[in-house]
């Protein structure tokens, strides 16, 4: 049986088709591919866009603070606002160095402390005494069947097979030491991945120090130079590259405007988390407080699971030097911190807002990190909030519209670097209008130096 397309049908398909922006999706594939194959650098390209993104917020700052000082009469403009990038960076070079002077020899020590204990082979021994101190003998021998039986020991079906009169002997030490080494095991491939790691954060703080330095180089010629530099970048528009410019640059440089003030308030976020945590760790006394507020930090970055993360490390330190009644008290310090960083901290994140299910987040780090590695985790959420939002929470609205809606959820101040690079007139003055009571988005609009409106 023959099958024949109505003239009709044949015509909507040719429509649609040349309705598909195919340039577009082109120019899309060929930045998505170059991305692909440069995300080994993709670390020093991160770290050079934060440092530069705040950077240049400090040295906007300071000129609108120091605008008119007699001080600074004298000074051309130009070598004003160097002045101010060399008082920046030279701070930002003395506090790394005074940290890394601080804390890294500790972090190392503390950090191979940390491997030889989990690596010793009483280690287990000690935490099931520290648990049996805690919830007294009677639990303790429940556990004990438990333990025996889900290894498969032959101990727990002679036991058994004797009426079970040998599980009320008194407690002994040797009878720690036993169901220690029944546990280390069982978690044996838990413990060595937890060594793996830690020797893995160590390693990848030496090679972290270098890509700062980087960065720092980098960071600080983009800052010095941003004016040269931003028209440089703006003259590609009028070039051979002038269709992948434009269409790039206005949605990169958006993104790269919301990113730069949210993981700005992440930042100031996870350094109270951290302060709150190193507190807490102090008032507990308990050691280690250099690798683990470290690995607080970091983990600080990391929605949801980087609070399970880090609380981790923290319990089994204080259940191994003091015992039960120390992990209850770091549960309560760790759920206390959070609860303030939830309601009091986390308003200023604009994801935070939006009720993003756990589901989706999690999901979504675990595609970011398989994808691109540490960096995926920060990038991970606010790529995905903004997708939801661009395709389908407000569909009618423009990427400026988006990004306007979210940057009026970020208390951070105005620090417009990768502003500065997009295909906009020499001075790019961002005001956002929004309808609240018709939900309709108006638009982030932008004007030139003639007055004229320009979308």
């Amino acid at each position: 049986m023959e099958v024949k397309l109505e003239p009709a049908v044949g015509r909507d398909l040719f429509q649609w088709l040349r309705k598909v922006p195919w340039e577009r999706i082109g120019v899309w594939m060929v930045v998505v591919f170059a991305a692909l194959n440069l995300k080994d650098f993709f670390g020093i390209a991160m770290g050079t866009f934060i440092l530069a993104f705040i950077g240049n917020g400090f040295v906007r700052s300071a000129q609108r603070l120091t605008e008119g000082s007699p001080l600074l009469a004298p000074v051309p403009p130009t070598w004003q606002r160097r002045l101010l990038v060399v008082v920046y960076f030279a701070a930002i070079v003395s506090c790394v160095t005074l940290f890394g002077v601080m804390t890294i020899p500790d972090i190392i020590r503390e950090s191979a402390d940390f491997v030889s204990r989990l690596q010793s082979d009483s280690i287990w021994t000690v935490v099931l005494e520290k648990v049996r101190h805690g919830v007294g003998d009677g639990i303790m021998e429940q556990l004990e069947r438990l333990l025996l039986i889900a290894s498969g020991d032959d101990l727990a079906g002679a036991l058994s097979a004797a009426g079970g009169s040998q599980w009320q002997t008194p407690w002994t030490s040797e009878r720690t030491a036993y169901l220690g080494t029944v546990l280390q095991t069982m978690l044996r491939g838990y413990t060595e991945a937890a060594v793996g790691f830690t020797t893995a954060l160590v390693k990848f703080i030496s090679r972290f120090a270098v890509q700062v330095g980087v960065s720092l180089v980098l960071s600080f010629m983009v800052v010095w130079d941003l004016p040269t530099i931003a028209a440089g970048v703006r003259s590609l528009q009028a070039s051979r590259l002038g269709p992948i410019y434009n269409e790039v640059a206005p949605s990169v440089a958006v993104f790269s405007q919301l990113f730069g003030k949210a993981l700005q308030a992440q930042a100031r976020i996870a350094l109270v988390n951290t302060a709150l945590t190193a507190a807490g760790m102090w008032a507990l006394a308990i050691p280690g407080i250099g690798l683990l507020s470290l690995f607080v930090f970091i983990c600080s970055f990391i929605p949801i699971a980087g609070c399970f993360i880090s609380t981790v490390p923290i319990g089994f330190t204080a259940l191994t030097e003091y015992g039960f009644v120390k992990l209850a008290l770091v549960i309560v310090m760790v759920i206390g911190i959070h609860m303030i960083e939830a309601y009091g901290l986390n308003p200023a994140i604009y994801s935070a807002h939006l009720k993003l299910h756990p589901l989706l987040v999690l999901t979504v780090l675990v595609i970011a990190e398989h994808s691109l590695g540490v960096w995926g985790l920060l990038l991970a959420v606010p790529m995905t909030v903004f997708t939801l939002d661009y395709c389908i929470r407000y569909p009618a609205c423009s990427v400026t519209d988006v990004a306007a809606r979210e940057l009026a959820t970020v208390s951070i101040a105005d620090y417009d670097v990768a502003a500065s690079l997009a295909p906009a007139p020499e001075q790019l003055a961002y005001t956002r209008q929004y309808n609240a009571s018709q939900n309709a988005c108006i638009g982030l609009r932008y004007w030139g130096p003639t007055g004229a409106e320009q979308h």
